[in-house]
């Protein structure tokens, strides 16, 4: 893995919080020339430090209303039934994240739907349907205090 120095941060916190940044406003923040700017941000890409860029869409203005956090328990620990689910997380819509976890459940999903009854559809008919969920317990966010994904890069 390669090492990163203080540019390098720098020029990943400003493409975190702006990737739509010009080459001439990323030289200005990062504070070296454009041209190695160019360089720096094409060995980031090419190291694997930035996986892609995208817009953030706001999801209540675009219909996205609810947020939920489901449970998700196994009706076993093989690695079958662990690799049958984590197909299903990569092709279900509306999964935003998924993680393997400890305690009670075995997963924890973050999921945004337009409504309650999507919701419902979503517990329904992709989670409870598939053979290899056991049970599940969601959990509806009433308010987002804080979202983002940003790293905090102490240079």
């Amino acid at each position: 893995m390669q090492d990163l120095d203080e540019y390098d941060y720098r020029l990943l916190d400003a493409l975190q919080r702006d990737s739509g940044l010009s080459r001439a406003e990323l030289a200005e923040r990062v504070r070296l020339s454009e041209s190695q700017v160019a360089r720096r941000r094409a060995v980031l890409e090419q190291g694997g430090f930035i996986r892609r860029y995208r817009a953030e869409i706001d999801a209540k203005a675009t219909g996205f209303s609810v947020t939920a956090f489901i449970h998700v328990k196994l009706h076993g620990h093989s690695k079958g039934n662990a690799q049958h689910f984590a197909e299903l997380v990569q092709t279900a819509s509306g999964i935003l994240e998924a993680h393997a976890v400890t305690g009670d459940f075995d997963y924890l999903l973050k999921i945004r739907v337009r409504d309650l009854q999507a919701l419902q559809q979503f517990i329904a008919d992709v989670l409870l349907a598939h053979s290899a969920v056991d049970r599940v317990r969601s959990e509806i966010v009433l308010e987002t205090l804080r979202e983002d994904q940003l790293l905090d890069f102490h240079y």
